[in-house]
């Protein structure tokens, strides 16, 4: 028993320190500092900024404006003035249509009736121009090409005197007629 004893104590013994002298001595939690310095091999990269050339643009040579003397003031502001208005005046001979008046004298559903009205404007004011329109089953008489909403109440007044449910309708008219019709009215009567 006495070799028993002390071959169990020399058994252990001999495994404490084996296995302590084994094992890694480590703190838990405590991380491990691992410190060597790289950066000598790194790469190193220096930046240029490219340099971009423009292409140099020929200089323009800009005209000093014309200023003209005291003398030719007035007759150069004429000729620039003349030269929009004629510019002007060509546009406005190209526009032959815009919104006016008419007035509608006969809605109804009867042919005779509405060349009745027709032929009455003819008769009385001849300058107005009447027209029909049909449009399934209603025929509508306008008559007039009025520019201004006055000149047709003028004219609404007197033929309210023959047909009394007549009136003013704004329309799309020609211009050329519409000046036609006030110059008759602007005409002096006798």
């Amino acid at each position: 028993m006495r070799y028993s004893k002390f071959f169990l104590f020399t058994f252990l013994a001999v495994g404490l320190l084996g296995v302590s002298g084994c094992a890694k001595k480590s703190i838990p939690g405590a991380a491990e500092k691992y410190e060597k310095n790289l950066k000598t091999l790194r790469p190193h990269y220096t930046y240029v900024e490219p340099v971009i050339e423009k292409p140099k643009e020929p200089e323009k040579k800009v005209p000093a404006p014309y200023r003209p003397t005291r003398q030719e003031e007035p007759l150069y502001i004429t000729k620039r003035l003349e030269a929009v208005l004629d510019t002007m005046a060509e546009q406005n001979k190209s526009i032959r249509y815009i919104t006016g008046f008419r007035v509608q004298l006969y809605v109804g559903n009867l042919r005779q009736e509405a060349d009745a009205a027709k032929a009455y404007i003819y008769q009385v004011f001849p300058e107005l121009n009447p027209t029909i329109s049909y449009s399934q089953p209603t025929y509508r008489v306008k008559a007039g090409d009025f520019m201004y909403r006055t000149d047709a109440e003028n004219y609404l007044a007197q033929i309210r005197q023959q047909y009394p449910a007549a009136v003013i309708l704004p329309d799309r008219v020609e211009i050329k007629k519409g000046l036609q019709i006030r110059a008759s009215a602007d005409a002096p009567k006798y």
